[in-house]
């Protein structure tokens, strides 16, 4: 079983421990959609930065655009396994 993370998706963003449980298999899709096993806190920050940045008359609309099940799709299209 995978959980994956979409950069800014709203509701897959995990809590920090210890409030969640760690997912074993958690992968994460950076913002130009590129597929990784763990990303740095302070990596992860930068790219989620990049993410809201990147529609500048709508930087709000982010994490509902990258939670929408055709970008994580496309996502995993072009990360093949």
């Amino acid at each position: 079983m995978y959980r994956f993370v979409n950069n800014n998706g709203i509701v897959p963003q995990p809590p920090p421990e210890p409030v969640r449980t760690p997912v074993r298999a958690l992968r994460h899709l950076d913002s130009e959609g590129r597929l990784h096993e763990s990303v740095p806190l302070l990596p992860a920050l930068g790219d989620r930065a990049r993410g809201l940045t990147a529609d500048p008359f709508a930087p709000a609309a982010d994490g509902v655009r990258d939670h929408l099940m055709r970008h994580y799709l496309a996502a995993l299209e072009h990360n093949p396994a």
